[in-house]
This record gives structure tokens, sequence and C-alpha cells, in this order.
């Protein structure tokens, strides 16, 4: 878990903004070179196509939104955590699957109102809310995941893999 933040919780919050956006910004600039049938290719992240991690962050970022309209309510205990690797693992089955009936541009645009969503549930909580020590969780322990490192660590697996995938493509030289 993250350490409490140094500073101001406002202040916090701005950074979080806008690290959040960067990133997501940074993924969807990386997606939009990639070739539509490369993003659906299945099994090009482990189990996962490129389509599938963008549900997965989409599923995430839906989450997140729910954890912030519930400490909004004054509901934050019933927040679920994932108890478990296990447990994660069963929402991320569940989400991507629910997510793979949507082509690609529908999934794009779910994205985008998830990510906004975030960005507007962070920005209306009260900012005594983010380091609130009767949440099981103070946002700013957790945010820091769903927000932008988990996001990060995808991008960088499929830039990876994009990278061995036109050495592929490219074929050896003659």
């Amino acid at each position: 878990m993250a350490t409490r933040p140094s500073g101001s919780l406002a202040t916090w919050r701005r950074k979080a903004v806008r690290r959040i956006g960067a990133v997501r910004r940074s993924t969807l600039a990386f997606i939009a070179r990639l070739p539509e049938d490369e993003i659906l290719r299945p099994r090009t992240q482990d189990r996962w196509s490129v389509k599938d991690v963008l549900a997965h962050l989409m599923t995430c970022d839906e989450e997140t939104a729910r954890r912030f309209r519930l400490i909004a309510r004054g509901q934050a205990g019933r927040i679920h955590w994932f108890g478990s690797m296990a447990d994660a693992d069963r929402f991320n089955a569940r989400s991507v699957a629910g997510a793979r009936r949507l082509g690609l541009p529908a999934l794009l645009r779910r994205m985008e109102r998830a990510h906004a969503d975030v960005i507007t549930w962070l920005e209306r909580l009260p900012t005594r809310a983010l380091s609130d020590p009767s949440h099981e969780y103070p946002v700013v322990e957790w945010l820091p995941a769903p927000g932008w490192s988990h996001e990060e660590e995808h991008l960088s697996e499929i830039r990876a893999w994009w990278r061995r995938r036109r050495t592929v493509r490219a074929g050896p030289k003659a």
C-alpha cells in the first residue's frame, strides 16, 4: 500500500487526476497506432487480447467510480475489496467475458465514459474523504493501483508484445 501523501490532500488529488489522465492518453495513443486485427488477436496478453485488456481497464474504472460513489454517499463500508488474487481473478474473468460482446468502437466509448466518471467522482469527493481513517482502505492508499500503476503495467506489456510482434511480422532480414 502507498504511504500517506506528503503535502495537502487537495494537491494529492490534483496530481492524481493529472496522472490518471496522462496514463490513459498514453494508452489510447499507443492503441490508436495498432491495426484493429492485432488488437482483436486472441491470447496476445497471456489469455487475453489487447481488446480484452482494454475491457479489463474499463471495468476497473467502472469499479473505481462505483467505490467513489459509495464513499460520497457515506457507504464506504459497502465497498467490496478483493480478499485474494482468486477473488480478483474471478472479477476480471467475469468482467472481461461480459465485455467481449462489445465491438471495439463501443468498448472505447464505454471506456471513455468510465474514465470520465472516475475523474468526475474523484473531484467530487470531499477532500477529507481521501484519507478518512474510518475507511477500511483510504483512497490515497488504494487509488494508485487502479488509477494509474495498473494501467502503466498493462501498457508496458502491450508495448513489449507489439515490439516482438512487429519483429515477427517483418520476418528475417536477407
